[in-house]
């Protein structure tokens, strides 16, 4: 008997995140919308997941899991549930968050009355360890109504440590019919969020913006996204660099922002030659490269400016202020 094709089917990649999974598989299988199918890649985890899969999951016909022999990452095993979805509408989603229990019932709506062929809303950012209070991460004065995200408005906001938060971080809700065989890059261990909805952009699609906090990003120590390698960044700019004759069919204003956000991409390359130089106790040469790289020097501030934000948070979580994942 085939069963009827669901109106979401919710993508989940884990890599031993057994700590988190029981929160966050009721997170979904609770939703207010309930025609969803769930289903759990598991990337050839070491821990418990595979058992706490099975217990969160209790039987429920809506789940499915799909076990990796080898850890590809986190683009292979969300591939690798794409190729199972069936439904309508493709919600991606990571197994160390959460989300609020009526956000794709909302995401669904606002694709479905705007005519979008992707979804995003806002995070509500929490920090396990207490250390801030839940935050949004696009500043709600400046995103109070749904708007349309151009390709313009999308590369303009990814360049590689910018102060303006990037879009590429939000999780999308995907139109299976746009996606087609389109697929996440798999060389990519950060950055492959962006990447998709990039080649989709380029392709025409059309992005809407929820601005509701609906989904909950936990940060903690061992969050994929907070750790940016040598590696991560080259793997962004050969992604980018395949995609020269897409980005020559656009406007200038399109353009613009591309080679802004490589020259970033290339900054990046820079900070960190000079922090690998200065981690080696190698000052001289750091100091050569910063004099002759001036465009890098805001980015040699941000470890002084992250210790004075943690220091600011702990201060206000002794003055009573109680971090979490609340709703917004």
């Amino acid at each position: 008997m085939t069963l009827a094709r669901p109106l979401v089917s919710v993508v989940a990649a884990n890599f031993n995140g057994a700590r988190f999974l029981a929160a966050a598989i009721r997170s979904v299988l609770e939703q207010t919308l309930e025609d969803l199918e769930l289903i759990i890649v598991d990337d050839a985890s070491t821990d418990q997941s595979l058992e706490l899969i099975r217990r969160a999951t209790a039987g429920d016909p809506r789940v499915r899991v799909i076990v990796q022999e080898c850890n590809g990452g986190p683009a292979a095993a969300r591939n690798r549930g794409l190729e199972h979805a069936r439904g309508r509408w493709i919600a991606v989603f990571d197994t160390d968050d959460l989300m609020a229990d009526d956000r794709l019932e909302r995401l669904v709506a606002r694709g479905e009355e705007d005519g979008a062929d992707l979804v995003v809303d806002n995070l509500m950012v929490f920090d396990e360890r207490g250390l801030a209070a839940a935050r949004p991460f696009l500043p709600l004065r400046k995103h109070l109504a749904p708007r349309w995200i151009t390709l313009a408005d999308y590369v303009a906001a990814s360049r590689m440590y910018a102060r303006a938060p990037s879009f590429g971080y939000l999780k999308p809700l995907f139109r299976a019919e746009r996606l087609g065989p389109l697929r996440y890059r798999e060389i990519l261990r950060i950055g492959e969020d962006y990447d998709l909805v990039l080649r989709m952009l380029l392709a025409g699609a059309a992005m809407r913006l929820e601005p509701l906090p609906l989904y909950r990003y936990r940060k903690h120590g061992g969050s994929i996204s907070q750790v940016m390698e040598r590696d991560h960044i080259l793997a962004m700019m050969a992604a980018d660099g395949s995609l020269a004759q897409e980005f020559s069919r656009h406007d200038a204003a399109v353009l613009h922002q591309q080679r802004a956000r490589t020259r970033s991409l290339e900054r990046a390359l820079v900070y960190d030659r000079i922090i690998g130089q200065l981690k080696a106790r190698k000052p001289a040469p750091a100091l050569g490269l910063a004099l002759a790289k001036p465009g890098v020097w805001p980015l040699l501030t941000m470890p002084i400016e992250a210790r004075l934000k943690r220091l600011g948070a702990w201060f206000k979580t002794r003055t009573g202020q109680v971090p979490g994942p609340a709703l917004a």
